[in-house]
């Protein structure tokens, strides 16, 4: 999530980036990061689609791109998952070797 900024970054919340308001639709983490790296953005009117990435600035997205951001965000939560549920098995193993 953007930190260095005094706007609120979160899903709902209306954000000015240049000259334009928008509304924070989705923000989305890649792979090995903790922190959005990008976020789905819309205009009041909700007839626009924008990705926002900071440091790199604002684009405009259409439905399909919007759809595989989304898409991605949620297999790469579902990989973390897996990872978690199996380093959380591996150690309730070696603990039952001590118990």
């Amino acid at each position: 999530m953007v930190k260095n900024s005094k706007q609120n970054w979160q899903a709902g919340a209306t954000v000015k980036v240049g000259f334009m308001s928008l509304v924070v639709k989705a923000a989305i983490a890649t792979p090995g990061d903790y922190l959005p790296d990008a976020y789905i953005l819309t205009n009041q009117a909700g007839s626009q689609l924008y990705k926002f990435v900071p440091h790199n600035g604002l684009e405009k997205i259409d439905v399909a791109e919007a759809k595989e951001m989304m898409e991605q965000a949620e297999r790469h939560a579902a990989e973390a998952a897996t990872k978690a549920i199996e380093k959380a098995a591996a150690g309730r193993e070696i603990d039952a070797l001590f118990a």
